[in-house]
C-alpha cells in the first residue's frame, strides 16, 4: 500500500469522484481509507474500486497490483474517396493531425492549403490516373509537354477544426477563359456539416519547356468538360475574389525573418511548394496580431518561382480592409495586411491577410495601423506612389 503525494491521474480522479454506492472496500480498511478491490474481471483488466469519499483526493490508497483499463477513444475509418454528381465533384476525408495543428491545437492555414490541394491532386489521380513521370495529369498533356500550374489561392476559414477533427473536402473544377481553369474547395466537418472553410484558385497551362502560358488544347478541353461541376459554382462569392492586391510600400513598415529555402520544401515540379511560400510570407505579421486574431482570409498570387539554397525576405504593411469582407464574416473591424515574398529584387509572391482581431490584439493593430499610414505618406513623397517591388516574373 502506498499513500498518494501528488493528485492522482486522471482516471483516478474520475473514479474518486464517483458516487460512494458505486465503490466497495477491502477487508480490514483503515478509518476513511479509499481502497482500490480486484471486482471478479478478467485478470489484468479489473476496473479499481473505492471506499467512502474522503475529503483530500491527495490522500487515496493505491492499490498499484491492480492495472487501469485504457480509455479506448479510437478514430473512426475514414471513408474511400469518391465522385459524385454525375462523377462531378470529389469528396475525400480528411482526419487533422498533431503535426498539422499550431500552439492552439487547431489546424493552420498552411495545414488546410495542403489538405485542400492534396484532395485537388487525388481528384485528378481519379480522373486520368498518374502518368509514368508521377503526375496526375491528362496524358494528352504530357504527350505535348503541357502542364497546369496555379497562380492565385484564395481561403476563407470561418472555424479552423482541432486536432482529431475528422473534415470533408468538397473540390470541383470549372473553365476559366481561353488559358486555364479553377477549382474550388469547400471544407465541412464531417460529423456536423457545417462548412468550416471554402476556397477558390485559378490555374494556367504553361508549356514545361518555356515556361510560357498557352492554350488549352481543343481536345482536352472537351474531356475536362466531362468532368466538370455543371451548372458551375462558386465557393466564394464572386465580389470578394479575384481582387488586385495592392503593393507593400517601400521602405516596407514590417519585416519578417529572412529564410532559407530547404530542400525539405521542394515538390514534384522540381521547385518550392506553394504553401512554403504561404508560411514564409505570413512571418511579417505582428505577433500580437498572430496570437491573437483569428486568420479569417488569404489571398495569395504567385508570381515566379523559387528553388532550394535561395534567400528570401517577407515584407508586410497593414491597410484598409475590403468593405465586402466586413460584411462577409470578417468582423466589425477587421485589420488587413499585404504582403510581399522577395528574392532579392524579384517577388515570388503578393499576398493579402485579413484577420477577426480580438479585443486584447486590437491596440497593437491600431499602432501598426498609424505607423503604416505615417510610412505611406513618406513614400509618396519619395516615389511618386510607385510600386517598388512589382515584377511580371512568372505564370498569372
Amino acid at each position: 500500500m502506498t499513500v498518494l503525494t501528488a493528485p492522482p491521474a486522471p482516471w483516478l480522479a474520475g473514479q474518486i469522484q464517483k458516487s460512494a454506492a458505486s465503490f466497495c472496500s477491502r477487508s480490514r480498511p483503515g478509518p476513511g481509507d479509499r481502497v482500490f478491490r480486484h471486482q471478479g474481471r478478467a485478470a489484468g483488466h479489473a476496473r479499481p474500486r473505492l471506499s467512502a469519499p474522503r475529503a483530500s483526493l491527495a490522500e487515496a490508497v493505491v492499490d498499484y497490483s491492480v492495472r487501469p483499463e485504457p480509455a479506448q477513444e479510437f478514430w473512426t475509418s475514414l471513408e474511400p474517396c469518391k465522385m459524385v454528381e454525375n462523377k462531378r465533384v470529389f469528396l475525400e476525408e480528411h482526419r487533422i493531425r498533431g503535426n498539422e495543428a499550431g500552439p492552439s491545437q487547431h489546424v493552420t492555414i498552411a495545414a488546410v492549403a495542403n489538405i485542400l490541394q492534396e484532395a485537388a491532386g487525388n481528384h485528378a489521380v481519379a480522373m486520368w490516373g498518374r502518368s509514368s513521370q508521377g503526375f496526375a495529369t491528362d496524358p494528352e498533356l504530357v504527350e505535348r509537354g503541357l502542364i497546369f500550374v496555379m497562380t492565385r489561392m484564395q481561403i476563407q476559414m470561418h472555424r479552423y477544426p482541432r486536432w482529431g477533427d475528422l473534415v470533408q473536402v468538397e473540390t470541383w473544377f470549372q473553365a476559366a477563359g481561353k488559358l486555364g481553369a479553377q477549382r474550388e474547395w469547400l471544407l465541412r466537418d464531417k460529423l456536423t456539416g457545417e462548412v468550416l472553410g471554402a476556397a477558390t484558385s485559378t490555374w494556367v497551362m504553361i508549356n514545361m519547356r518555356t515556361r510560357r502560358p498557352c492554350r488549352m488544347p481543343e481536345l482536352v478541353r472537351w474531356k475536362s468538360a466531362c468532368f466538370a461541376r455543371e451548372p458551375p459554382r462558386l465557393a466564394l462569392p464572386s465580389d470578394v475574389t479575384r481582387a488586385k492586391l495592392p503593393a507593400v510600400a517601400d521602405p516596407a513598415p514590417l519585416r519578417g525573418n529572412r529564410q532559407v529555402a530547404r530542400r525539405a520544401d521542394m515538390d514534384m515540379n522540381g521547385h518550392v511548394n506553394n504553401v512554403a511560400y504561404l508560411a514564409w510570407t505570413l512571418e511579417a505579421v505582428p505577433e500580437e496580431v498572430w496570437a491573437g486574431s483569428h486568420l479569417y482570409q488569404v489571398e495569395i498570387d504567385f508570381k515566379a518561382e523559387c528553388h532550394a539554397g535561395d534567400v528570401v525576405c517577407s515584407l508586410a504593411q497593414q491597410v484598409p480592409p475590403q468593405e465586402a469582407l466586413t460584411h462577409n464574416g470578417a468582423g466589425r473591424e477587421p485589420a488587413c495586411y499585404v504582403h510581399s515574398l522577395l528574392r532579392g529584387e524579384t517577388e515570388l509572391v503578393r499576398a493579402r491577410t485579413t484577420w477577426r482581431v480580438s479585443d486584447a490584439a486590437r491596440g497593437g493593430v491600431a499602432a501598426h495601423g498609424s505607423a503604416a499610414a505615417a510610412s505611406n505618406g513618406s513614400a509618396a513623397a519619395t516615389s511618386n506612389g510607385s510600386a517598388p517591388h512589382a515584377n511580371g516574373n512568372g505564370a498569372h
